[in-house]
């Protein structure tokens, strides 16, 4: 085609597409200039950052839930487009894995354990919700969030074939986290600034859930540490810890239960190395707060003091019944009741309604609880989560779905071992254990139900697999070409 006719053709339809544009923002529909404004926004990160769309989509939402999070969540294009981050990412960065796959004739999935544990998941969670659209409809949708956000593994692992995508990933989980800490404190010292000002037709645009902002730090701290290996490093390591003292002074005990598990897993195969920094830093920080109250009289250090020793205890008071110093502890022995409560009557509604299945998505698992613990209450509970994802994953999908879980966390300790076992991964040791600060927290907490934790663990889970699995083909490549003569 003549060059002169064509860019005729296209100033004429982006003249056309303009006027409709604007004749819809003019007529208060937004739906249409919205979707068109984050297409032509996409097309920019596309082309200045170099990178395919996908990876691109991946990284805004790694950056966006670890540091918006609850505020990110809710971002909707227009408000006749009922599309959240997480599903439209997943529909994006999903239908770019469907095609790419169907070009080159091979399935989204690798032959592994942890790919097979994933997809039985994914597919006991549909065969589950099949049966609980037409009953629950759109709240069925809602409480399968929990399964279809897996998928994230998926897209994840397939992206990080490429080693300069897998870096890139990895830093935006590094980004994320660095920049969580100041941002967080900053929500805290002007929060009207977060809620008023820096907001989207209403909706803050940084909003934090104080237990995911814990989760993500301790996580961070595992990611941040293997990653800066070398001598010339040490102001990372040096942030590491920081990241790290800052959830052991946090109120937060499921992200330092998710710490615990860190440390125990990396002791398994000796990587002692983070151990010892964040015990010399906890140390020094205690012996510092020990000193302040002792000799200083602070009252500040004092109730520190307390504080921690009673969090440390109310760990392992299952019945909420111990005696505690510090005032807020209450709260804690009362959090603990509420929990033991809520998982025991979960476990039992649904060991007499229909224990091998499940509940199915879209039943209401807070309803016996809220009559027993708030028995003058005269409204449901807004959370339907009883704040553990196997308790969850018991009373939705029963012993079925259950035992499909387990096998997952079956596969990703076998993943995590293999990695951690590998002189040649040392880097990707942070992303071994990092998915495990969130799982466990996400055994005490709402975390994988909602996209806020579950996209990036999905994320981490898949770029741990590919660097696996890069690394397997690297050393057979490398012994396949020692052979030859």
């Amino acid at each position: 085609m003549n060059p002169r006719l064509r860019s005729l053709l296209y100033t004429v339809a982006c003249a056309l597409v303009a006027t409709w544009l604007g004749w819809s923002v003019a007529e208060g529909e937004y739906m249409w200039p919205a979707l068109f404004a984050a297409i032509c926004l996409a097309a920019i990160a596309v082309r200045v950052s170099g990178r395919r769309l996908d990876i691109v989509v991946l990284g805004a939402l790694i950056v966006g839930y670890i540091v918006g999070n609850r505020g990110f969540a809710q971002l909707m294009p227009a408000p006749g487009l009922p599309l959240l981050p997480a599903e439209a990412g997943l529909l994006i960065a999903g239908g770019w894995l469907i095609v790419s796959c169907a070009l080159q004739r091979r399935l989204p999935l690798e032959r592994d354990a942890l790919n097979y544990a994933v997809l039985l998941c994914i597919l006991v969670g549909t065969a589950r919700v099949l049966f609980d659209l037409k009953p629950w409809g759109l709240v069925a949708v809602r409480d399968f969030a929990t399964v279809y956000y897996a998928g994230f593994f998926f897209i994840a692992q397939a992206v990080a074939r490429d080693p300069a995508a897998r870096r890139f990933l990895l830093g935006s989980l590094l980004v994320g986290v660095i920049v969580l800490l100041p941002m967080y404190a900053l929500s805290l010292v002007a929060p009207e600034f977060f809620l008023t000002q820096l907001t989207v037709r209403g909706v803050p645009l940084i909003f934090y859930k104080g237990d995911l902002v814990y989760t993500f730090l301790m996580a961070g701290s595992t990611l941040l540490f293997h990653w800066a290996e070398g001598p010339r490093q040490w102001h990372w390591r040096a942030l590491s810890a920081v990241l790290f003292i800052a959830v052991v002074a946090s109120d937060s005990r499921a992200s330092l239960a998710g710490g615990i598990a860190a440390l125990g897993l990396l002791g398994l195969r000796r990587r002692w190395n983070f151990a010892r920094l964040q015990l010399a830093a906890t140390l020094g920080s205690l012996l510092l707060l020990v000193a302040l109250a002792v000799l200083v009289r602070n009252d500040w250090a004092e109730r520190k003091v307390d504080s921690a020793v009673d969090r440390v205890s109310s760990m392992v008071d299952v019945t909420g019944r111990a005696r505690y110093r510090s005032d807020d502890s209450y709260f804690r022995s009362d959090n603990n009741r509420f929990r033991l409560v809520w998982w025991t009557n979960v476990v039992r509604e649904t060991w007499a309604g229909n224990p091998v299945f499940g509940l199915g998505f879209g039943h209401d698992l807070a309803s016996r609880f809220v009559r027993e613990y708030y028995p003058e209450a005269s409204e449901d509970s807004s959370t339907r989560s009883p704040h553990n994802l196997l308790v969850t994953v018991f009373g939705r999908m029963g012993f079925v779905g259950l035992i499909a879980w387990l096998a997952l966390m079956a596969a990703m300790l076998r993943t995590s071992l293999q990695v951690l076992a590998n002189e040649q991964l040392s880097r990707a040791w942070g992303l071994a254990v990092a998915p495990w600060v969130v799982w466990i927290s996400a055994c005490f907490g709402v975390v994988l139900e909602g996209p806020m934790a579950a996209v990036p663990f999905w994320i981490m889970l898949g770029l741990l697999n590919a660097e696996r699995r890069a690394q397997e083909e690297s050393q057979a490549d490398g012994a396949a070409t020692g052979r030859k003569p």
